[in-house]
């Protein structure tokens, strides 16, 4: 159960490994981990019980789902959502279109996702984010 006013997250990503070490990265960073996810169905399961404050979502997931999909649909709910990717910045419009708050390219440190979820905090709250690495777009205003 995670302590009050903890922020959660939901990964949104196929590769088991891949989202065991971004759950245990964002978990050290203070985050909780509320569900991880490897198809579209399941994501939006999850976050239907465990209402995360983020999410980041993979573009390409099991079964030929769409991470867009998923995005679209968490964003619209408030969620603040990182999409993780391979494509780098080639897909900012798309991924900005669906409501997203920035991307993260792959491969990518672990410790950066929470890097670039604690700036999108800071944002939300009206204080200037720090500096992030090269990897890591935001879509800000």
């Amino acid at each position: 159960m995670p302590e009050q006013g903890m922020r959660r997250v939901l990964v949104v990503e196929d590769e088991d490994l891949v989202a065991m070490a971004t759950g245990e990265a964002l978990e050290d960073h203070g985050f909780h981990v509320c569900g991880t996810a490897a198809t579209e169905a399941a994501a939006l399961s999850l976050a239907a019980e465990c209402d995360p404050d983020f999410a980041v979502v993979d573009l390409q997931l099991a079964g030929g789902g769409s991470g867009l999909k998923v995005g679209r649909a968490l964003a619209a709910e408030g969620v603040q959502v990182l999409y993780a990717t391979g494509h780098g910045p080639a897909w900012r419009q798309e991924m900005e279109d669906t409501g997203a708050r920035g991307c993260i390219a792959k491969p990518y440190d672990f410790r950066d996702v929470a890097r670039a979820l604690e700036a999108l905090d800071r944002l939300q709250l009206g204080t200037a984010p720090p500096p992030l690495p090269p990897d890591v777009h935001l879509f800000v205003d």
